[in-house]
C-alpha cells in the first residue's frame, strides 16, 4: 500500500516527525539504542508548536520514548522540547503537553 499524499501533519510526513525528533534526542541515550518509527504517536497541540511527537525507544533493555514539540517546515524545523527517557509517560501529562501546559515545569 502506499502512503496517503494528504497531509496529515500540516506540512510534514509522520515519518518525518519521527526522524527530526530522534535526530534531536538520540544523544539523550546509549549507542544501543533503537526507534520505533512506526509506533510513534504524534498529536496536533492547541498551541504552538503544533505537533507532539513521541517515539518508542529501547536502551539497555529497557522502554523509552523521545519526545519533542515541533513546528516551522520540512526544510525549516522548529524544535522547541525535545527530550530522551525511560521514565514513564502518563497519558494525563501526554494531555497536558498538547495544551501547553507544564512543559518543563512541575506543577
Amino acid at each position: 500500500p502506499t502512503a496517503p499524499t494528504s497531509p496529515a501533519f500540516g506540512d510534514f510526513t509522520g515519518e518525518q516527525l519521527a526522524q527530526i525528533c530522534i535526530d534531536d534526542t538520540r544523544s539523550t541515550f546509549n549507542p544501543d539504542v533503537t526507534f520505533d518509527i512506526e509506533d510513534t504517536r504524534i498529536e496536533r497541540r492547541t498551541v504552538t508548536p503544533e505537533w507532539l511527537v513521541i517515539v518508542p525507544a529501547r536502551t539497555g533493555g529497557l522502554d523509552a520514548r523521545s519526545l519533542c514539540t515541533i513546528g516551522g517546515t520540512p526544510a525549516s524545523p522548529v524544535v522547541e522540547m525535545a527530550s530522551g527517557s525511560i521514565e514513564d509517560l502518563p497519558e494525563e501529562q501526554i494531555q497536558r503537553l498538547i495544551r501547553g501546559e507544564n512543559e518543563g515545569t512541575n506543577p
